[in-house]
């Protein structure tokens, strides 16, 4: 019974704020990855890069892969792959916020409490790779190898994760710890290149996607804090009022 409530209010909660997501992303972020396709490359290196390749900074794959078609397939799959996510986030969130009213002598989680937790999972999941390392990147973005920097952004978010979670529960004597993890990621430092640079090398190119990449980092910000503000919200709702944990 409880898996099932916790798995049903993650679809809801993953449903309703990836479609909200989805639609701020549409308006505000994707013509702005659009425009930067435009300068992708020079037309002597011909190519063509999908919004997935954008998201992930793969920015060097076979011309004959398979994209959705511009207009209203890219779209419906951008929203799905939305969708999908945050359902997957919303998993993990209720998931954890159940675990939390069950074991923890802290205070029990409401909607209030949920944003607290969003804004948490924000800084986990965003702020600590972008802020410190690893910013979105729009497509043509010249960068370091993709699987360096998976793994970095894996370890950084577990470890951030991990110093969080060490400071608000550990006892005191277990909480330098806590400071360890969440700086150790930014001693070894994120694999990135020596300075901005773009696959096209026009003026006019770099010039546009100098621009575009601040607009494209500033937006994806303000997405990011709406998403998990949403997220966080809606799951401790979720929890409080469907996940019955008084029947453990």
């Amino acid at each position: 019974m409880i898996l099932r409530n916790i798995l049903l209010s993650a679809i809801v909660v993953g449903l309703f704020s990836g479609l909200l997501y989805g639609l701020f992303q549409h308006a505000q972020i994707s013509p702005i990855i659009y425009a930067a396709e435009q300068y992708e490359v020079s037309e002597e290196t011909p190519a063509t890069h999908s919004h997935e390749d954008a998201k992930q900074g793969d920015h060097h794959h076979d011309a004959e892969a398979w994209a959705p078609e511009d207009g209203f397939e890219r779209i419906a799959y951008t929203l799905g792959a939305d969708i999908g996510i945050a359902i997957a986030y919303a998993i993990l969130m209720i998931s954890l916020m159940a675990l939390h009213d069950l074991k923890s002598n802290k205070p029990k989680l409401d909607a209030m409490q949920g944003i607290a937790w969003g804004i948490l999972a924000m800084i986990i999941f965003f702020v600590a790779p972008a802020m410190f390392g690893l910013h979105p990147e729009v497509p043509g973005t010249e960068a370091a190898a993709l699987e360096g920097r998976q793994t970095w952004w894996t370890a950084c978010v577990v470890l951030t994760a991990a110093g969080f979670a060490t400071l608000y529960y550990a006892p005191l004597k277990f909480k330098a710890a806590g400071l360890l993890f969440l700086a150790l990621p930014h001693l070894i430092g994120a694999p990135m290149p020596d300075e901005l640079s773009f696959a096209n090398t026009s003026p006019e190119a770099v010039s546009a996607l100098t621009e575009l990449s601040h607009q494209f980092y500033s937006l994806t910000a303000i997405g990011m804090v709406f998403f998990f503000v949403l997220l966080g919200s809606m799951s401790g709702f979720a929890v409080k009022r469907f996940v019955k944990l008084e029947s453990l």
